[in-house]
């Protein structure tokens, strides 16, 4: 009798063992997460892991196998990421080569850390001598606009305004008198004033007249005096190779800084792999 009575207990127990693997939540959220990542679905992947621990909380193997395979998912993810850029930065540097060409260096060795590109066609460029707007992009790939005046009696101007024929408009920053950004001198009874807008200071001006699709610019200049003119065509050329060569300068800054970011993640998850290599369900079983 006792031995009947031991026999079923391991019966029972084999039996329930069996239950709780064909009725494991969590295992089987585990299965749909794992076949989700070979499916290239990486974020629907990412939720599934997420939901195991959801699942059940005590499901332990399960919660450590998920976490590894989210490793396995970050690590696809980064490496998709990783091809994308590099199949992209030759084609992005090549386009800023042909831009290049198109311009000069101009640095001062003694004076200047950074130099500037100018547009070679660009008649405004170096000029104070008359009104005019002067476009440049640092090395480091910021644009930088110059409303130059040059007359017989002063603006005190401090920002440019630009505006289309149908009134659309757009505005630099208002740069006040500093010497340096904004100065102003007198010549032989002439005065010029020169006034520097960087980046974000004169993007939404440089981003109106690349988009203007040549139609007529009004050019004002807002000071103690009202000041105007047309744009003239040299200046709507520089300013859009100019506009051309920032963006793309900026474009290849950011996929070289995601290149290095992948690079380094993807070694940083190869090693954490290798070591939770132990945690995979499959090296239970």
């Amino acid at each position: 009798m006792k031995r009947i009575f031991f026999i079923s207990i391991i019966g029972l127990a084999l039996f329930s063992g069996a239950c709780s693997k064909k009725n494991n939540p969590a295992a089987e959220q585990y299965q749909k997460a794992e076949e989700l990542y070979r499916q290239g679905d990486y974020a629907r992947a990412k939720v599934a892991i997420d939901s195991i621990a959801k699942i059940d909380p005590r499901a332990f193997d399960e919660i450590r196998a998920g976490m590894q395979l989210m490793r396995r998912v970050d690590l696809s993810i980064n490496e998709r990421n990783l091809a994308y850029v590099d199949s992209l930065l030759p084609i992005r540097q090549a386009f800023q080569k042909d831009l290049l060409s198109k311009f000069k260096l101009q640095k001062d060795e003694k004076y200047q850390e950074e130099g500037n590109y100018v547009f070679k066609k660009d008649r405004n460029a170096g000029s104070v001598n008359r009104s005019c707007l002067r476009i440049q992009v640092t090395e480091d790939g910021q644009m930088q606009l110059m409303s130059v005046y040059s007359g017989a009696t002063k603006l005190n101007h401090e920002s440019v305004k630009v505006e289309l024929p149908d009134g659309t408009f757009a505005l630099t920053s208002v740069i006040p008198y500093d010497g340096a950004n904004n100065y102003r001198f007198v010549n032989a009874g002439n005065t010029t004033e020169v006034v520097t807008y960087k980046g974000k200071q004169m993007r939404s001006v440089a981003d109106l007249v690349y988009n203007s699709n040549g139609a007529k610019i009004k050019v004002s200049y807002e000071g103690k005096r009202p000041f105007s003119f047309i744009m003239d065509n040299n200046t709507r050329e520089a300013i859009s190779a100019s506009y051309e060569l920032a963006l793309v300068m900026s474009e290849i800054k950011q996929l070289q800084r995601e290149k290095a970011i992948a690079t380094k993640t993807i070694e940083i998850l190869k090693k954490q792999i290798a070591d939770h290599e132990h945690d995979s369900l499959d090296k239970k079983s």
